[in-house]
């Protein structure tokens, strides 16, 4: 009985992991970083991305960033990738200081919003968009896994790399399916 209900558990806890907005397909995109470099989501395809909605100010996208920046770049190299993805009221300068202060070396991107409306589902009863709010992209663009950060203490785990990592190593254990190829006529 204990068994049976530790498994019964451990299922619905599997089920429900991934967030809310998991399981579609990434919407594409191609936005401007500070440079006014275009990078298009397509020419991420074959690594895990992360996209990440930032502001600046925030200090959970603070910390998030020197995560990615002191554990994840140096344990996964270019396997995986990082695009931050700012929204008004950033703009250049403030976006050129913070890539100065915190020695960001992954792109940060610039949205007028409606990138980050097509991956958070705005609508009316969706209205608003909290920050950090954070993708995990599998190498067939699916999205696998979202964070919303609704508060500065939460998902701990995440901001401190431990599950990102955990999930980051799972999806690249596992082989991506084969494509397949027309039959000949």
């Amino acid at each position: 009985m204990t068994r049976t209900f530790f498994l019964l558990l451990l299922s619905f806890s599997t089920l429900f992991a991934a967030g809310e907005l998991s399981g579609r397909r990434a919407p594409s995109f191609s936005l401007p970083d500070p440079n006014a470099r275009q990078h298009d989501i397509l020419d991420y395809r074959g690594k895990v991305l992360l996209i990440e909605f930032m502001q600046t100010k925030c200090p959970t996208c603070q910390e998030l960033t020197k995560m990615f920046e002191a554990k994840l770049k140096p344990k996964f190299g270019d396997k995986v990738a990082v695009l931050s993805i700012v929204v008004p009221p950033d703009n250049l300068e403030s976006v050129k200081k913070y890539i100065e202060v915190f020695k960001v070396s992954s792109p940060i991107l610039f949205d007028s919003g409606q990138v980050a409306g097509s991956y958070v589902k705005a609508s009316p009863q969706r209205p608003q968009m909290y920050f950090p709010h954070l993708f995990l992209i599998d190498a067939n663009g699916q999205i696998r896994n979202d964070w919303q950060f609704l508060g500065p203490k939460q998902y701990p785990e995440i901001v401190t790399g431990t599950q990102l990592i955990t999930e980051i190593e799972k999806l690249l254990s596992t082989p991506a399916p084969a494509n397949k190829k027309p039959a000949k006529k």
